[in-house]
């Protein structure tokens, strides 16, 4: 006799509940390898492709987004260009840096040339390196008002030019009790500097003092 034949024969002499409890045990059997075999990979597949949504739509969004971003940022790229070539004609005139600091002192001069500022020395400074340009400046010595020393700063502020007040001092003279009143007297020290695309000599450029 087979095995198959007597696993029949043994199962045709079960008692009609013995068949029953026997064909829920198989059930539950064929169902746990249904469950592990096939419905847990099918559903641990379907939640992949589920998570993978979110990232697969944000990567659309973000070429979406880089598309239509293209337009303003040629527009931006324009304008910064406009930007550049507009600061640019704020730079200093001439192609060394002795031609440039001769420039800048002809600036200043018209600044200068008031009734109550008397400029004692002028003298150029030597030129810095900054990144593609160049720093001329210039130390000026003056005697002037308070009012005087007022209007030259916002004079230097409004020019075309992009002139900064790199450093600057100023005192009054000592009073005493007694003494006949005088007319006001500031000293000044001021270093003007501005920006040019004149060669620098590394050996030659100064330490950039602020």
């Amino acid at each position: 006799m087979s095995a198959l034949q007597a696993l029949s024969a043994r199962f045709a002499s079960l008692s009609s509940r013995e068949k029953s409890l026997l064909s829920a045990c198989l059930l539950c059997v064929a169902l746990f390898v249904a469950v592990k075999w096939i419905v847990l990979p099918a559903k641990a597949g379907h939640a992949r492709n589920a998570a993978a949504i979110p990232q697969r739509q944000a990567t659309i969004a973000r070429y979406e987004a880089m598309r239509q971003g293209q337009e303003p940022a040629d527009e931006e790229l324009f304008l910064q260009v406009q930007q550049l070539e507009k600061w640019e004609e704020g730079l200093l005139a001439g192609e060394t840096a002795s031609a440039a600091g001769v420039f800048l002192q002809g600036v200043l001069k018209p600044l200068t040339n008031r009734p109550d500022v008397r400029v004692t020395s002028i003298r150029s400074l030597p030129p810095v390196r900054k990144g593609a340009y160049a720093e001329i400046a210039v130390q000026m010595e003056m005697q002037t008002t308070t009012e005087g020393l007022a209007l030259l700063l916002a004079d230097v502020s409004r020019q075309p030019k992009i002139l900064r007040v790199r450093k600057l001092s100023a005192s009054t003279g000592s009073y005493y009790p007694g003494q006949a009143q005088r007319k006001e007297t500031v000293v000044v020290s001021m270093v003007v500097a501005g920006l040019s695309h004149a060669a620098v000599d590394d050996k030659g450029q100064g330490g950039g003092e602020e």
